[in-house]
């Protein structure tokens, strides 16, 4: 009796990555005020696109929003635009279970 090899090779299939390259960074000691039980991170270009004279102004605003929507929604996903005086930023969230990504769209 011979074996015979089947050597036929299939490509792996995609599999998305839980975090592209880019740089998280902690939003800080006002999440758990907001009433996240998890820990929330922004993207590094979320942080940048704020006005730094009122930065922390509207990272409070952002995360209320981010809340509002979430316990909404109660989707682990969604897209939504903060307005600003000087234009609006299209952000997007994403509940990953022990942890909260919020960033501009791009950063997904």
């Amino acid at each position: 009796m011979q074996l015979v090899l089947n050597l036929t090779f299939t490509p792996a299939p995609f599999i998305k990555r839980a975090i592209r390259n880019n740089t998280w960074q902690d939003a800080g000691w006002a999440c758990a005020c907001l009433g996240f039980t998890q820990k929330v991170e922004i993207s590094r270009s979320l942080c940048d696109a704020l006005d730094h004279g009122d930065q922390d102004q509207q990272l409070y605003d952002v995360l209320w929003l981010t809340h509002h929507h979430l316990a909404l929604l109660q989707r682990t996903s969604f897209s939504f635009t903060f307005d600003r005086g000087d234009g609006s930023l299209r952000l997007h969230v994403e509940d990953r279970g022990q942890v909260v990504l919020l960033g501009l769209i791009q950063d997904f």
